[in-house]
């Protein structure tokens, strides 16, 4: 499995801070305010690897948590009027972890490597609550929580949720076709696949709709709380879904390797070959930076 350099992309639920992965393996943070003119505001580096995965904690605005190539997991605290600072570190596992996330209300936090070894620890006590092999080495394209579950999804189409304090549950058929991308809300799974298409299911695994969105795979999915998908293709062309799942519109961002999706309020920040987010709006499409 290839991974895109310039992965790592957490939009704050306020759409006022977003963190992107940088060349040199730095997460930087930026300030979105004023979506026409995003200022940086810092730069986050961990241990001796890039940092591969973000995401901002559901239930306090100022904490992040992110996951290294060097197998180490971080808590930030990132206020607005204050210079980041570091407030928890722990091992996530031996082998490079590649996704990181949330667990039960902003309770925990797991990370996944790209084989489905999977670690969720409890950040204010250190203490690891459970880790297991979810996948059984079958290779991981997205990781994403549904409730207190961690749900990993494989390139080969299933999806396999995990409780951190049970075993692995049973497998879930989400595609006949190679997955190549997925996205999540608090409702919903988008899952991109070779051929193109993007299937949205529900917390249930149940199809809501299915849309084709161009010849190409997508490389990267976003999901907005209210049911609106974002794709983007390898070349740079990105598609958004409505609800319903009809295209609501199409353009091509300008950037070039295209790389990350994020999605907060009416943004969407759009990650690649630029170390300067591309921000876009969700309704229309129209380029903001």
């Amino acid at each position: 499995m290839t991974f895109l350099r310039y992965a790592a992309m957490a939009f704050r639920a306020d759409a006022r801070r977003l963190a992107s992965s940088t060349p040199n393996g730095e997460l930087s943070l930026w300030d979105t305010t004023h979506p026409d003119r995003p200022q940086p505001v810092g730069r986050l580096t961990q241990g001796r690897g890039k940092i591969v995965a973000a995401a901002w904690s559901p239930v306090v605005p100022e904490l992040l948590t992110t996951t290294s190539s060097d197998g180490t997991g971080a808590l930030w605290w990132l206020p607005d009027d204050r210079a980041p600072s570091r407030v928890a570190a722990w091992t996530v596992s031996r082998a490079r972890p590649r996704y990181t996330g949330w667990l039960d209300g902003g309770r925990w936090v797991f990370s996944m490597t790209a084989d489905g070894h999977t670690s969720v620890w409890d950040p204010d006590s250190g203490t690891r609550v459970g880790q297991a092999e979810v996948t059984g080495g079958h290779p991981v394209v997205a990781a994403h929580c549904r409730g207190t579950e961690v749900v990993a999804v494989t390139s080969s189409g299933w999806a396999r949720p995990w409780h951190p304090q049970r075993e692995p549950g049973g497998w879930i058929d989400l595609s006949a076709v190679p997955v190549s991308a997925c996205a999540w809300s608090s409702t919903l799974l988008a899952v991109g696949t070779d051929d193109g298409r993007v299937t949205c299911v529900d917390a249930g695994f149940e199809p809501v709709w299915d849309v084709r969105v161009g010849p190409a795979r997508p490389v990267a999915l976003a999901c907005s709380d209210e049911g609106r998908v974002v794709a983007l293709s390898a070349v740079g062309a990105a598609v958004a879904v409505d609800p319903d799942g009809r295209v609501q519109w199409r353009t091509a961002p300008g950037v070039a390797p295209a790389g990350s999706l994020a999605i907060a309020g009416d943004l969407v920040a759009v990650g690649g070959g630029p170390v300067k987010p591309v921000l876009l709006t969700l309704a229309t499409g129209v380029r903001m930076s």
